[in-house]
């Protein structure tokens, strides 16, 4: 069973494992822009919760009563 890491006999072995550790490495990096663009996603993300449950708000202000409604007697 080989994985991903293992380190084989061939030539520039150890090379493409450090290769593989500094690539890994960078997709491990979380810069100050990542942390800015996952807050602003954050609060975007609250707004438009906020914005449906107001919209909900007012669609249940303009909603009729529950009030049934009178028959008219047959003429």
């Amino acid at each position: 069973m080989t994985t991903t890491t293992e380190v084989s006999g061939r030539p520039g072995a150890f090379r493409r494992l450090m290769n593989k550790v500094a690539t890994w490495s960078e997709a491990m990096d979380y810069s100050g822009f990542d942390y800015t663009f996952d807050r602003i996603a954050y609060v975007e993300r609250e707004l438009a919760a906020l914005k449906d449950r107001m919209r909900q708000f007012e669609a249940s202000r303009h909603e009729p009563p529950d009030v049934p409604l009178l028959r008219r007697p047959a003429e």
